[in-house]
């Protein structure tokens, strides 16, 4: 056993030596779906700037139509909490292009319309997102706080509730 393992080490460091030795990296690389579930853990954690290095790279991929709407809604759900209103709205609208029945895509542009005084808008969206989950929480939550924001837009006071 012993000489085996001399055998072993003097051949290993021969090959260094002569420079016939290899040093293989090895990159991990992750399914679409591992990359979209990586994302939103990225978000729930706060770490948008990583969530949208993951969901760009998920978009590089060959993707099925509803992986592909969930990076882009992935993607506006980061740029939400980093107020970037316009470049979320865009990514919220392919979702929206890309898989048309998802209440939490309309969800999500809803809460860009409040985030941006566009309340009117806000409500419709918020609306149509309800339709298609009558039973949702947050849908209805977001409707009562944009119903209040309507109510209070003349009020001198910020608003210090977020949608959901």
């Amino acid at each position: 056993m012993r000489t085996t393992f001399r055998y072993l080490l003097a051949a290993t460091a021969a090959l260094a030596i002569s420079g016939m030795a290899n040093a293989y990296t090895y990159n991990i690389v992750l399914k679409a779906s591992d990359l979209l579930k990586k994302g939103r853990e990225m978000i729930q954690v706060g770490n948008t700037e990583k969530a949208r290095v993951i969901f760009t790279a998920a978009l590089d991929r060959d993707l099925t139509d509803w992986q592909r709407a969930r990076a882009h809604n992935g993607m506006c759900v980061a740029l939400i909490m980093e107020e970037a209103w316009s470049e979320a709205l865009d990514h919220c609208n392919t979702a929206i292009r890309i898989v048309p029945n998802n209440w939490r895509f309309y969800n999500n542009r809803g809460n860009i319309y409040l985030e941006t005084g566009e309340i009117d808008l806000a409500l419709e969206e918020y609306r149509r997102g309800l339709e298609m989950a009558p039973q949702s929480y947050v849908i209805k939550r977001n409707i009562e706080l944009a119903s209040l924001r309507a109510k209070d837009s003349g009020a001198d006071h910020p608003q210090t509730m977020r949608p959901t």
